[in-house]
């Protein structure tokens, strides 16, 4: 049985809505965050994934 791989990519898209929110407000610190706490965390989800189907 085969997981859905997509979830690997949905802090990424909820990550650059928000960065997008913070950009129209120039908040382009918390932009930058947004979009690197999303992809830091869709990375781990993928790396964590990819480990267990390893085993």
């Amino acid at each position: 049985m085969q997981k859905n791989t997509m979830g690997y990519g949905f802090p990424l898209v909820i990550g650059v809505v928000i960065a997008a929110v913070a950009i129209t407000q120039h908040n382009y610190g918390g932009a930058v965050f947004a979009a690197a706490v999303g992809a830091a965390v869709s990375l781990f989800l993928y790396i964590k994934s990819t480990r267990k189907r390893r085993r």
